[in-house]
């Protein structure tokens, strides 16, 4: 039998990572759109690439100082150009990378032309190689960048600016509206005094010959009379609101909401009203046109319950974001929830004459008083399931 002989293989060579010419170098950074230099540890610059010549003949550089062999740390140091902007930032930046103190540094600087303005991004990245420490410099182009900051800036102002124009226009507008409002019902009370008046005289120089059908049509009349002076009563009330200065200061809900019932007490004579106060918040506001919030919201409580033996009324509050909610809740006749939008209107009544008498102004008078203390207003009810109002206030700033 025959037998084949294998010659010994000889040992194969290590492989060698294949290296780049420093050609091949050169012009991968030339290749990089950004501005480039490589530097050693003590700043001196050891390569750049076709940006960062172009960059440095375009503001005033030369070889000898931003050049290969340069130190650009101390060109940066110096403020020479094309350093002159950004120099002793971007210097104080590098030394401290270079150094080991910072892992890495960046800035935005602008560096303008005559004919046009550009803005810059540096970034200085550290790198070892041999157990030497090397960075490379890089100046990003971010005009177009900072040219659309500065438009959605100047945007942001126009908008702004207009924004202020109107709220001031608004702001006169309504103050000349308070103030007519207020002109109008002042001159208006007098007549309509007059009317009752002279009706009244009337009625008791004829009393003899009238009719009971005379006496009927002299009472619509007065009544129609008296809810006008209470409308234009009510009126002048909101121009008053509107007008009145506010006194902010700390104010303890629980202590106007008190008070507010206090002062509305005799209304409830009588009555059976389970009065239930939870914890309130203390709030910036002023006290005096506080206490008539709940003045109305508590006596619009009261008369809607009124058809109830045995009623309750709950205040309390809860935390919102940034903002205090305080509510008024009762179990009384509740309204249509399709018309929660009449409620805070003037002379807006969800409930005829006949079951619950009033103008129509209290809760509108309780809108203008919050949102004066830049507040919000808004309620929820059903129909024989009760009403919830609810004010809410804004949180006081951290002391401090």
């Amino acid at each position: 039998m025959s037998q084949s002989h294998r010659r010994p293989s000889s040992p194969r060579a290590p492989l060698q990572a294949p290296t780049l010419p420093v050609s091949a170098v050169q012009s991968a950074l030339d290749a990089v759109v950004d501005i480039l230099a490589v530097v050693d540890a003590q700043g001196a610059i050891l390569t750049v690439n076709r940006a960062w010549r172009a960059f440095m003949h375009e503001n005033g550089g030369s070889e000898a100082t931003c050049g290969v062999g340069s130190n650009y740390l101390r060109v940066c140091e110096q403020g020479q150009p094309p350093c002159a902007d950004e120099g002793p930032t971007v210097a104080a930046g590098l030394r401290a990378v270079l150094v080991g103190e910072a892992e890495s540094f960046e800035a935005e600087y602008p560096c303008h032309a005559p004919t046009r303005e550009r803005w810059f991004r540096v970034r200085v990245t550290p790198f070892m190689d041999g157990g030497a420490r090397f960075a490379t410099v890089l100046h990003e182009d971010i005009t177009e960048r900072k040219h659309a900051e500065i438009r959605e800036s100047d945007l942001d102002s126009e908008v702004a600016q207009v924004v202020r124009a109107r709220t001031q226009e608004l702001r006169t507008e309504r103050d000349e509206l308070d103030a007519f409002v207020g002109a109008v019902s002042h001159d208006l009370r007098a007549p309509v005094r007059h009317i009752r008046s002279f009706m009244h005289l009337l009625r008791g120089r004829a009393d003899g010959r009238l009719t009971d059908d005379d006496r009927r049509l002299l009472d619509v009349i007065d009544g129609a009379a008296g809810r006008l002076d209470g409308m234009i009563s009510e009126l002048l009330g909101l121009a008053r609101v509107s007008q009145t200065t506010l006194h902010f200061q700390d104010v303890n809900l629980a202590q106007v909401v008190l008070r507010a019932w206090a002062n509305i007490s005799p209304e409830t004579q009588g009555r059976q009203i389970e009065w239930v106060a939870r914890d309130l918040p203390v709030v910036r506001g002023d006290p005096d046109l506080l206490r008539l919030v709940f003045e109305n919201l508590l006596g619009n409580a009261i008369k809607y319950t009124s058809g109830r033996e045995q009623a309750k009324i709950e205040v309390g509050s809860r935390p919102g974001d940034g903002e205090w909610i305080v509510f008024v809740q009762d179990d009384g006749v509740g309204f249509d929830p399709q018309y929660t939008h009449r409620l805070f209107g003037a002379f807006q009544r969800l409930h005829s004459d006949r079951d619950f008498e009033g103008i129509g102004m209290g809760l509108a008078n309780v809108k203008r008083i919050v949102e004066r203390h830049g507040g919000r207003v808004w309620a929820d009810g059903h129909p024989g399931d009760g009403a919830t109002f609810y004010v809410a206030f804004p949180k006081p700033p951290p002391a401090g």
